[in-house]
């Protein structure tokens, strides 16, 4: 009889249960984002461009120059990372190394990389040709300069710039760029203030992949299909499984409730909100550093799972703060892709294949 007539309050308890372990799992367990940021491995970003300040070109009989700068982590080389395998530095054997790394002064973290300039050049990949699809030969690369950002934020990748260079030989048509798989994905991008947008190449490159032929004078852009494939899979791999903090703001939302009608309506408002504060970020119209927005996105995790606790209804006043996070997540999404960069010829399209690559990570 007992059993009988409290059946339906014990699996209540149980449900109960169930549910405070999972959100204070989720309380445990944010803080934990904010590191994780400092150790995720992001795509370098590499700025392609011609110098014919001599008016180099096959007519004339006069070299130009290929000037290429790379933002990267410079950590990651140093330390013998394999970014190709690696997604966070603490799962690598070399994780106490990159830390030692990322706690020296700039200048110091340069000339260390300028020592190793020489093991770091075998990486590289340059092809110079003819033709657009003729025979290639191998490009020599000098480096020019290397800038550390100085007194980095602990909690954030600290990014280096190097500016490399090749001399190109007249009758050059073409070149080709790309780097060794141990350091990770690549983002390609053409730069010349002569050409319109829509000739320049943009391109995602996978860890040890190369570019295809890109002019140096004509249109090299790559297809739109291309460029749409290339910026879904930035914006999924940004999720899954390297993002770590967004991926416990979702399922704030589902240990709220499982169930799909109210589920549906918290998400939707997340995505609306993230949508909207990514497109005014990415578009300029709104710019706040990533060492204020890291800290409220970890905070807005810790605050879901508390509300999760004391909260039993779906109310205006939680939707409004779910609205109000997704305005925050989003300026962190766009922050990401400042980093890479949006294919300057295919601009709209690029930002909207990112987004809809970060609705299929968060579905995932």
């Amino acid at each position: 009889m007992f059993r009988k007539d409290f059946r339906p309050l014990i699996a209540n308890c149980k449900a109960l249960s169930c549910h405070l372990g999972l959100c204070l799992f989720l309380l445990l367990i944010s803080p934990f984002s904010m590191a994780a940021l400092a150790h995720e491995i992001r795509p370098a970003v590499d700025d392609l461009s011609l110098s014919n300040a001599a008016g180099g070109d096959a007519e004339t009989g006069t070299s130009s120059r290929l000037h290429i700068s790379i933002d990267l982590n410079a950590e990651l080389f140093l330390a013998g990372l394999d970014a190709s395998l690696v997604r966070d530095t603490d799962d690598a054997p070399q994780g106490a190394d990159y830390d030692a790394l990322r706690q020296l002064p700039a200048a110091e973290l340069a000339a260390e990389f300028t020592r190793k300039w020489p093991e770091f050049k075998q990486s590289l990949t340059g092809l110079a040709g003819t033709a657009a699809d003729g025979d290639f030969r191998p490009l020599d690369f000098q480096l020019e300069t290397i800038t550390v950002e100085d007194n980095p934020a602990i909690t954030l990748p600290r990014n280096s710039r190097l500016a490399i260079s090749a001399m190109l030989d007249p009758a050059d048509k073409s070149v080709r760029f790309g780097w060794a798989a141990s350091l990770g994905p690549l983002v390609v991008r053409q730069q010349d203030p002569a050409k319109t947008p829509e000739t320049l190449y943009t391109g995602y490159l996978e860890p040890g992949a190369i570019t295809p032929p890109i002019l140096t004078s004509g249109t090299t852009a790559q297809p739109a299909l291309t460029v749409a494939l290339d910026y879904i899979k930035i914006g999924f791999v940004h999720i899954v499984p390297k993002g770590l903090d967004h991926i416990l703001f979702v399922l704030g939302l589902f240990f709220y409730a499982a169930r799909w009608r109210p589920l549906l309506g918290q998400v939707t408002l997340f995505t609306l909100a993230h949508t909207a504060t990514l497109m005014l970020a990415s578009t300029g119209y709104i710019e706040v550093s990533p060492e204020i927005i890291e800290p409220l996105i970890a905070a807005s995790i810790i605050y879901i799972a508390f509300e999760n606790l004391r909260s039993t209804r779906l109310g205006g006043g939680r939707l409004a703060v779910i609205f109000g996070f997704g305005l925050l997540h989003g300026l962190g999404f766009a922050s990401v892709l400042g980093d890479i960069g949006l294919a300057s010829n295919q601009f709209m399209l690029s930002l909207i294949s990112f987004n809809i690559g970060v609705e299929l990570g968060q579905l995932a």
